[in-house]
């Protein structure tokens, strides 16, 4: 076990996100060391080279994935579930594949050791419990730039490489260009039954539905229990556990003992220390800063906090604040015991080496106010108290429900004040982004699937689990009605796909209109010319076009922007075959067709670029490191496809 002083914790908040990045992770670490089952998430979903994933574990990882990238991006939408059912499955594919890399635990404990973050992430793990957890992430982190490294390693770039980048990315283009909008040509369209039941024939599986159910239901949350005297009685009787501990801040600069240092090693380190110390204090007496000087001279992972430290009692106040028990006792005595506050001490020797401390602050105990604890108290007391009654109430519901009814269960002695109300989704599908009159799916994942897997009319208490592991509520739930996959009639789709047959006639129409103006251009020297000679179809304005232009942009194999213009894979590649002031078209776009004019070239200068050195060796890394990046990404799909990988067909 690796062991370090408890360094500045971060933040509840890190330690969450954190934990979410290594929740994929976390997940495949532990699949092979689960005990079997007969539910249907214990079914095998993944199997590669002898490793299998069970449809539980894998559902969590994609649903604990989705609610990653919505933290991340602060996005009111649902993240793509397909996409990330796809990148859980490629993660569990590299570590697989990746994890015949021996990284030795020496290695992983001096990574971990030679960066402050990482050890506070250490810290906090082993804080939680989860230090092997964090340590294999580690391994596997290794795992991955050991073997990249290697495979890459004989990657080389030439000269005439550099030189061919730099001219795709110098030569640059500029159009002036008329945009026909499909848009403009929606309300145009005109669709007939017989031409959309037509389109519907040739385009059925487009309208295939997914699985669908409506589910009637209870929701007991487990909060209802837990009333507001309660908290406070709490609070009253246990003021003891909301007190601030007796604290103090300081800073220390370390002089560490080699790795298993012998005695000898050690009177080295001491005499070193020794001159450290008379240096530091000549310093101080000069005005220098304690902070920079830890920073400077420390040898301590809390050298880049200015040698600041923090404890792990969640009861210290707001910074950087230590308790006693929460460093080695040499280094506690001095700080609690020995310093005032302002002095700096002399050497104080721990197994860790010597530490010079100044010691900063001093914190007396202080209890915390009722408002500060009272949703910490209330959300203890939910899982203490409160989840148990909510599932003895939804137990009982479940009784009345089967005698009688939802709504005479509800109106019997013992649910009447209760604010309960029986609900009814709709129906949903499983790949709905919200549970009707739920919540988001990616909060539901379990219950989800455990819905999908009820009988119609069958009446069960489902427990709906917060991510932490806590029960959030109890659904006392029925399955009134079960769609299975199928794809409907064409009157119940048939506004989808008169809309969807109106884009196809106006993407047409605007080809059409914009062709009849291309046509017209042997006369006309630039677009403002051509343009005089539009005559719009009825229904349309011909001042909604205008000559508008594009901002210089090059040729991309990987985008089509064109920037100030739009999306269209076709002028991109049209503008770098015209000629200076030749009208083209018209080419597509994503939304819009294009007659375009070229009006400007910008070629590249190189002759000036080989006597740059400096933007020849940003060319040769540029492309040194995509080069690198498309060996190993070509080595892994190899690897991959040689793999014995076997997916289950719910996820392909």
């Amino acid at each position: 076990m690796i062991i370090f002083l408890r360094e500045k914790f971060i933040a509840q908040l890190f330690m969450w996100v954190i934990a979410i990045v290594f929740l994929i992770g976390t997940v495949f670490l532990y699949s092979n060391t689960r005990g079997g089952g007969d539910g249907p998430e214990e079914e095998v979903v993944l199997r590669i080279d002898g490793a299998e994933v069970k449809r539980g574990e894998f559902e969590n990882a994609v649903a604990n994935a989705i609610e990653s990238q919505r933290q991340q991006s602060r996005s009111v939408g649902t993240p793509d579930r397909e996409q990330t059912q796809q990148s859980v499955i490629d993660r569990w594919v590299q570590q697989t594949i990746l994890g015949s890399v021996d990284i030795a635990d020496a290695d992983i404990t001096r990574y971990i050791r030679s960066d402050a973050d990482r050890v506070q992430q250490y810290n906090l793990y082993e804080q939680f419990g989860a230090a092997d957890l964090y340590t294999e992430n580690i391994r596997l982190q290794l795992s991955s730039t050991t073997l990249r490294d290697s495979i890459q390693a004989l990657e080389l770039i030439t000269d005439t490489e550099a030189e061919q980048a730099y001219r795709l990315e110098s030569d640059k283009a500029k159009v002036k260009f008329i945009e026909f909008k499909h848009s403009d040509y929606t309300t145009m369209a005109e669709v007939d039954d017989a031409a959309a039941e037509a389109y519907y024939e040739e385009n059925k599986d487009d309208y295939k539905s997914q699985e669908q159910v409506n589910v009637k239901f209870i929701r007991v949350e487990p909060i209802l229990f837990v009333s507001d005297s309660e908290v406070k009685d709490y609070y009253e009787a246990n003021k003891s556990a909301f007190t601030t501990p007796e604290a103090v801040k300081a800073r220390h600069i370390l002089k560490k003992f080699p790795d298993g240092a012998t005695d000898e090693q050690k009177a080295e380190t001491q005499v070193a220390a020794a001159e450290l110390l008379e240096t530091i204090n000549a310093e101080l007496a000069e005005g220098a800063d304690f902070a920079e000087l830890a920073k400077t001279h420390s040898e301590g992972p809390s050298s880049v906090q200015g040698g600041a430290l923090r404890g792990s009692n969640p009861n210290l106040p707001a910074g950087d604040y230590f308790a006693r028990g929460d460093m080695v006792k040499p280094f506690e005595e001095a700080a609690f015991d020995t310093l005032e506050i302002g002095e700096v001490s002399g050497l104080v020797e721990t197994q860790f080496g010597y530490h010079i401390i100044k010691l900063e602050e001093k914190k007396t105990p202080e209890i915390q106010p009722f408002a500060q604890v009272q949703y910490e108290i209330q959300q203890k007391l939910v899982q203490v108290s409160g989840v148990d009654e909510a599932r003895r109430v939804a137990n009982d519901l479940l009784y009345e429900v089967e005698i009688q009814d939802y709504d005479a269960a509800l109106a019997q002695e013992n649910f009447k004040n209760l604010p309960l109300a029986v609900l009814e989704t709709g129906l949903f599908s499983r790949d709905a982004t919200t549970i009707p009159r739920i919540g988001a799916r990616w909060g539901y994942e379990e219950l989800l699937q455990e819905i999908f897997d009820m009988e119609v009319n069958v009446i069960k208490v489902l427990e709906a689990k917060k991510r932490t592991g806590e029960v959030e509520a109890y659904f006392v739930a029925t399955i009134l009605e079960k769609k299975p996959a199928a794809i409907p009639p064409f009157a119940e789709v048939k506004t989808e796909v008169v809309e969807a047959l109106k884009e196809e006639k106006a993407k047409a129409s605007a080809l059409t209109d914009a062709q009849s103006l291309f046509d017209q251009r042997d006369t006309a020297e630039s677009l403002e010319e051509l343009l005089g000679k539009y005559s719009a179809p009825e229904g349309l304005t011909a001042d909604r076009l205008s000559v508008q232009e594009s901002n210089l942009f090059s040729l991309s194999a990987s985008s089509n922007y064109i920037s100030g213009m739009g999306n269209s894979a076709e002028v991109m590649f049209a503008a770098f075959q015209m000629k200076m002031d030749e009208i083209g078209g018209p080419f597509t776009g994503n939304t819009s067709v294009y007659i375009v004019q070229l009006v400007e070239r910008q070629e590249p200068d190189v002759e000036a670029f080989q006597m740059d050195p400096a933007e020849k060796t940003r060319h040769l890394q540029t492309i040194i490191q995509a080069k690198k990046r498309e060996t190993y990404l070509n080595w892994f799909a190899a690897r991959k496809k040689n793999s014995e990988l076997w997916i289950h067909p719910d996820y392909r």
